[in-house]
């Protein structure tokens, strides 16, 4: 087997593989707009139930408030295995002493608001899955033009 062809054959297999890639992009993306979806409705009927007044960002924190640590950090780490390859996987954090956010509408909250928690939380982990698919995806769109450019120079 010539150099063209590993070339070729490899090029084959990278395109396919962005291909794949893509569609499971789209497929993600599709998944979060269902999740944030699901979850706005369910935020809208807790608004509903407990009324508008208790439902809306005079609950947020406020400049003035006590500071307070997230309960999901995202991380970046590489993996060694692979050539470089970054992944970014969620971190949850859970103090003793922070409370649940849903708890800032109250503590007798209809079901609706912590189904709309769950369905923000599910929302993040697939923007964090799309961000490793996406990011996989670029990594081998240039892998592809990388070996284009090598072809080309094989060829002359």
């Amino acid at each position: 087997m010539t150099d063209i062809d590993r070339i070729c054959c490899v090029l084959d297999k990278l395109t396919l593989d962005a291909l794949t890639l893509m569609e499971e992009d789209i497929q993600i993306k599709l998944n979060v707009e269902n999740a944030m979806c699901g979850g706005e409705t369910h935020l809208a009927k807790s608004r509903y139930i407990l009324g508008q007044n208790s439902v809306s960002s005079l609950q947020l924190p406020t400049e003035n408030s006590p500071e307070f640590d997230a309960l999901t950090r995202v991380h970046l780490e590489e993996s060694d295995e692979s050539l470089g390859e970054k992944s970014r996987e969620l971190e949850v954090t859970k103090k003793e002493d922070q409370i649940d956010p849903v708890r800032w509408f109250g503590y007798l909250v209809p079901q609706d608001l912590f189904h709309a928690q769950n369905m923000f939380k599910q929302a993040l982990q697939w923007i964090i899955r799309g961000v490793n698919v996406q990011t996989r995806l670029i990594e081998t769109c240039n892998t592809i033009e990388q070996l284009k450019v090598l072809k080309r120079e094989v060829l002359v």
